[in-house]
């Protein structure tokens, strides 16, 4: 439990580093938790291929997942900026931005999962 909360804190604070730079770059909010959620899928599918082809820790895995990237990722984030960007800009740019965050999230796991060289896309653990 202790390597899970020590990851969710790392990953809070890396996603908060994010929003941060976003806020400084003066672009719009809704690219903080995309661009956390982006770079986030893509560095979760690298990280999980990786320890499955390898021998890691038990603790690696929970540290990682649930904890980094479970704190660093976040669908509520998502969810809170598209009905912002809806209020905003209208809801068929949201139900755009929506559909783009969740095809974009999966398809950066598949590549990071795809350059790691495991085979956790065919179901084999």
């Amino acid at each position: 439990m202790g390597v899970i909360a020590l990851g969710g804190a790392l990953g809070a604070s890396l996603r908060h580093t994010v929003s941060l730079a976003i806020r400084f770059a003066h672009w719009h909010p809704v690219f903080g938790a995309a661009f956390a959620n982006l770079i986030g899928s893509f560095l979760l599918g690298l990280l999980v291929g990786l320890i499955e082809s390898r021998k890691v820790h038990p603790l690696v895995r929970p540290f990682l997942t649930i904890g980094v990237f479970g704190a660093f990722t976040t669908f509520s984030a998502l969810a809170l900026d598209n009905r912002v960007l809806a209020a905003e800009s209208g809801e068929a740019l949201a139900a755009i931005h929506l559909a783009a965050s969740i095809i974009s999230g999966l398809l950066a796991f598949m590549l990071g999962d795809l350059l790691s060289g495991s085979r956790t896309d065919r179901g084999q653990r």
